[in-house]
C-alpha cells in the first residue's frame, strides 16, 4: 500500500471534529489528501482543520448540520470552489440514542425522526449533492460509516439507531449497484463498540435513573464478555478501514459493508 495514497485528491468528511471522523481526517491529510473538516460543532471542526494545516496539509472547516439539504449544498459548493472537485466522501457523522429501551411505546416520534434526519437523510443529502460531479469525472469513492447495529441490533441503543443504521447499508448498496458503472464506489463500515465521545456520552449515567443506569451496565458486561478482542477499538483503527475503502487499494470492492467489530460480528 502506498504512503500518499491520497496525494491530489480532495476529501470531504463529516463528524469530523471528534470520534472517527477526526482521526479519518488526520489519516486522509497525513496520505496525502485536501480535507474538508465538516461538523455540527463549528468549534471542533476549526481544531481539526487547524491540526492539519499546522502539519502541512491543506484543510478547511465548515459548520454544517447534515440533517439539513440546504446546508449540505451550501457546503459541498464551498468545498468544491476552495479545495476542488471532491474525490472522497466519508459519511462518518452519526447521532445515538437511547429512547425506546423500554418498548417502542416509549419512543417519541420527535426522537425517532432526528436520528433518521442525521444518520440516514445526512449521507443521502451528501451523496446527491456529490455523486453527480464524481459521475461527471467517472471517478470517486463514498464510504458510509454505519455499525453493528444496522447488521444486527443495538445493545446501547434504541431502535432508531439500528433502523437509521440498517438504512445507509441499503443506501450504500443502491448507490454501488448505480453508480459502479460510473467509476464510483459506495461502501461501508460497521464498526462495533468504538472508545469515542459518543460512547462515553452514553456510558454517563449520573443524569440517568438507576434502573435504567443498571440494566445499561449489565448490556455493557454482556457485550463485553462476547467480544472475542475483549476491548473498545480506537477511532484510528475504524480510520485505517474507511481510508483502505477509499483508496484504490480497493479499486475492486463496492457495496460491501465491511465488519471493524473485532470479531463480534461474524458474517
Amino acid at each position: 500500500m502506498s504512503a500518499a495514497r491520497f496525494t491530489d485528491r480532495t476529501a470531504l468528511v463529516t463528524g469530523a471534529g471528534s470520534g472517527i471522523g477526526r482521526a479519518t481526517a488526520l489519516l486522509l491529510a497525513s496520505e496525502g489528501a485536501r480535507v474538508a473538516v465538516v461538523d455540527v460543532r463549528g468549534d471542533a471542526a476549526e481544531e481539526t482543520a487547524s491540526a492539519l494545516r499546522e502539519s502541512g496539509s491543506p484543510a478547511i472547516a465548515i459548520t454544517c448540520d447534515v440533517a439539513s439539504s440546504e446546508a449540505v449544498v451550501q457546503t459541498v459548493a464551498r468545498v468544491e470552489l476552495e479545495l476542488g472537485a471532491i474525490d472522497v466522501l466519508a459519511n462518518v457523522a452519526g447521532i445515538g440514542d437511547t429512547a425506546g429501551l423500554g418498548g417502542i411505546e416509549t419512543l417519541d416520534d420527535d426522537s425517532w425522526q432526528r436520528v433518521f434526519d442525521v444518520n440516514l437523510s445526512g449521507p443521502f443529502y451528501l451523496c446527491k449533492a456529490i455523486l453527480p460531479g464524481m459521475a461527471e469525472r467517472g471517478r470517486g469513492a463514498v464510504v458510509n460509516v454505519s455499525s453493528l447495529a444496522g447488521r444486527s441490533k443495538s445493545a446501547n441503543g434504541g431502535p432508531a439507531y439500528s433502523s437509521s443504521k440498517a438504512g445507509l447499508l441499503g443506501l450504500t448498496r443502491h448507490l454501488a449497484y448505480d453508480y459502479g458503472p460510473r467509476g464510483i464506489r459506495v461502501n461501508a463500515i460497521g464498526p462495533g463498540g468504538v472508545d469515542t465521545p459518543m460512547i462515553r456520552a452514553a456510558a454517563a449515567t449520573s443524569a440517568r435513573p438507576t434502573a435504567e443506569a443498571d440494566a445499561r451496565r449489565e448490556r455493557l458486561q454482556a457485550y463485553s464478555y462476547f467480544m472475542p478482542i475483549k476491548r473498545l477499538s480506537e477511532p484510528e483503527e475504524q480510520a485505517a478501514a474507511i481510508a483502505f475503502l477509499a483508496s484504490d487499494d480497493a479499486s475492486y470492492i463496492n457495496g460491501v459493508a465491511l465488519d471493524v467489530n473485532g470479531g463480534l460480528y461474524m458474517a
